[in-house]
């Protein structure tokens, strides 16, 4: 009978063991669980402010490139569109155009014809610039609006107000999906 009641109490302390073992494996899996939810949580604020960062540097981009184009727009404009837009008050005389050379005695004339003039082009300023850049204004407005997160209908739209009417479905898509 000793013989029994050793083998129950080997059994018992072994039973102990395991369970000792079981717990501290409990506690230590939960602690791991805990530093990497922790670790988790600070790589996803890393990230979040990483994409901020970057979208505020795009927008900045953005801004920078619109403000470049709209003084390109404005120097493309021709001059008696300009002069109206410019405020009451004294304004700076007009640089004298520069004298002809005087022609030497003995030349012979030679007749010049002047420029073809170039056909008048229908439309805004604003068209005319868009048009001369390819497109380039209106797919900058559109993406600036899209990163301000407007929908595809308020971005049309003011592209119509901005640029005329026209036919945007191929650039929306485009810009939608490059921000998205």
């Amino acid at each position: 009978m000793a013989d029994g009641k050793k083998a129950d109490q080997l059994a018992s302390q072994a039973a102990e063991a395991v369970r000792r073992v079981v717990s501290e494996a409990e506690q230590r899996a939960a602690e791991i669980i805990r530093e990497a939810e922790t670790q988790a949580a600070k790589i996803r604020e890393r990230a979040e402010a990483d994409a901020r960062a970057q979208i505020e540097a795009a927008k900045r981009a953005l801004d920078e490139l619109g403000g470049t184009l709209a003084a390109a727009a404005s120097a493309a404009m021709p001059k008696a569109e300009t002069e109206e837009e410019q405020p009451p008050g004294p304004h700076p005389d007009p640089e004298p155009e520069p004298e002809a050379p005087a022609e030497s005695p003995g030349a012979p004339e030679t007749p010049v014809s002047p420029p073809a003039e170039p056909e008048p082009e229908e439309g805004s300023p604003a068209e005319q610039a868009a048009a001369e850049n390819g497109g380039a204004a209106e797919r900058l407005v559109a993406m600036k609006l899209a990163v301000d997160g407007k929908d595809p209908a308020a971005i049309e739209a003011e592209l119509i107000e901005k640029f005329g009417p026209g036919d945007r479905s191929a650039l929306l898509r485009d810009v939608i999906s490059r921000v998205r």
